[in-house]
C-alpha cells in the first residue's frame, strides 16, 4: 500500500509539471546556415549543414559531420527534421525585424522573401535523432550542460586587462559565438566594484585557485575557466588555460595565434572536455535499479522538483520512488551510462549536492558495494 501511495504521488507531481532548476541548455537541436536562394538544392544542401552543426552539439564531437557512422544520419535529413524557416538579416548579422513564417512537414512551398543575407533555420527532433546517434554507437551529450564563468586576463603589451561585456566586446563575442557552436553557456563577470575587490589581473594570471573561487561565488556557474593571454609578437598571442567542473579538472595552453582564435580556441577545447566528462559513452550498456538517496526534502515542491530533475536527466532513462522517510526520499535509476556519468551530470544545475565532499569521483565497484549515490537537496 505505502509502495502504491508514492507511484501515485509522484504520477501525480510529474503531470502537475513542476520544473526543475537544472542547467538545461535550449538550442541544442537547432541550427541556422546562409543560404544563396529559396531552391530545392538550396535547402537541401542547408538542412545537411544544419544537421551537421546540431551533430556537433550533441555528440560533443568538433570531427562529427566526417564521421563515418554519421554518414547516414547526414544524407537524409528530412528523416529527423520537425520545422525550417527562412529569414533575413540585417547586415551586422542580426535578424531583421520583418516576420518570419514557420514550416512543418506537412506544408509546401516558400514565402516571398527576397534572397539577400538569407538564412535558413532548422529543427530537428530530439527523440528521433538522438535514437540514431545511440545507434549509430556514438556518444550522446545531454541537454544538462555546465553554466561556465570565464575568468580571462588579457596582457596586450601595452595593458592589462580582465575580459568584461565593458572592455573588449568583440573577444567576448567570438567566444560566445564558439560557445553557442558547442552547445555551451557563458558568463562573464561584470567586474564592478565588488569583483575588482574580489580579485585582479595578478590573481588571474598566476591562477590562484583560492582567489579565484571565492570571487566566482556569486555567479553560482557550474563550471569555471581560467585563461591568461598574452602577447608573443605583434598580433599574435599565446594562452594559459584551466578549467575546472564537478570533481573534474584540466589545464592546456595554447601556442601563438591570433586573439579571437586564441580566445575561441580556449572555449573549443573546454567544450571538448565537458563532452568527455559528461556525455553518454558510445556503447554505454547503463545500469538497472540505481539506488539513490536524497536528503533534505521536507515539502511536496521540494519532492516535485527533485523527482522532475533526476527524470529529466540525459543519463537517466527511468525512475522509481521506492521509499520516502524522515525527509530522504530513496530512488531507483534506470541509467543510459555509467555511474560516474550519472554522479556528474546530477551535480550540475544545483539541484542537488554531495552529501560528502570526498575529493575525486568514487569508483564504480565502491558505488556499486554501497549500493547508492547520496546527495543532498538543495533549495
Amino acid at each position: 500500500m505505502r509502495a502504491c501511495i508514492i507511484d501515485v504521488l509522484a504520477a501525480c507531481l510529474l503531470c502537475m509539471g513542476f520544473m526543475a532548476h537544472a542547467a538545461v541548455m535550449p538550442g541544442l537541436y537547432e541550427a541556422s546556415v546562409s543560404v544563396p536562394d529559396q531552391s530545392t538544392a538550396a535547402r537541401n544542401l542547408a538542412l545537411r549543414q544544419s544537421l551537421a552543426a546540431v551533430l556537433v552539439k550533441i555528440t560533443g564531437d568538433r570531427a562529427a559531420p566526417t564521421l563515418p557512422a554519421l554518414a547516414a544520419i547526414l544524407k537524409d535529413p528530412s528523416q529527423f527534421l520537425q520545422q525550417y524557416r527562412y529569414q533575413q538579416t540585417s547586415t551586422n548579422g542580426s535578424a531583421a525585424s520583418t516576420p518570419t513564417v514557420m514550416f512543418d512537414l506537412t506544408r509546401t512551398g516558400t514565402p516571398a522573401i527576397t534572397p539577400t543575407n538569407l538564412m535558413l533555420w532548422a529543427k530537428f527532433d530530439p527523440e528521433v535523432l538522438g535514437r540514431a546517434v545511440r545507434a549509430a554507437n556514438e556518444p550522446l551529450w545531454g541537454q544538462e550542460r555546465p553554466v561556465t564563468l570565464v575568468w580571462l586576463a588579457i596582457e596586450d603589451g601595452s595593458s592589462k586587462t580582465i575580459l568584461s561585456a565593458t572592455n573588449n566586446p568583440a573577444v567576448m563575442q567570438s567566444m560566445i559565438s564558439a560557445a553557442d557552436e558547442r552547445g555551451i553557456a557563458l558568463i562573464f563577470p561584470r567586474m564592478d566594484a565588488q569583483d575588482q575587490q574580489a580579485i585582479g589581473f595578478p590573481d588571474i594570471s598566476s591562477d590562484d585557485v583560492a582567489r579565484i573561487q571565492q570571487a566566482s561565488q556569486v555567479y553560482k556557474a557550474d563550471a569555471i575557466l581560467v585563461g591568461t593571454v598574452y602577447m608573443t609578437t605583434p598580433g599574435q598571442y599565446a594562452a594559459r588555460w584551466r578549467l575546472a567542473a564537478s570533481s573534474e579538472s584540466q589545464a592546456w595552453t595554447a601556442t601563438p595565434d591570433a586573439l579571437t582564435a586564441v580566445t575561441t580556441g580556449g572555449i573549443q577545447t573546454s567544450a571538448d572536455h565537458f563532452a568527455q566528462w559528461f556525455a553518454v559513452a558510445a556503447g554505454a550498456a547503463g545500469i538497472s535499479g540505481v539506488s539513490v538517496s536524497v536528503t533534505g526534502i521536507y515539502s511536496v515542491d521540494a519532492y516535485a522538483k527533485v523527482l522532475a530533475y533526476l527524470s529529466g536527466l540525459t543519463a537517466v532513462k527511468g525512475v522509481q520512488v521506492t521509499q520516502v522517510a524522515n525527509g530522504t526520499v530513496y530512488f531507483s535509476l534506470d541509467t543510459h551510462g555509467s555511474l560516474e556519468n550519472l554522479q556528474q551530470t546530477a551535480l550540475l544545475g544545483g539541484v542537488l549536492k554531495p552529501v560528502t565532499q570526498a575529493p575525486g569521483i568514487v569508483t564504480e565497484a565502491a558505488l556499486v558495494s554501497a549500493a547508492a549515490l547520496q546527495f543532498k537537496y538543495v533549495p
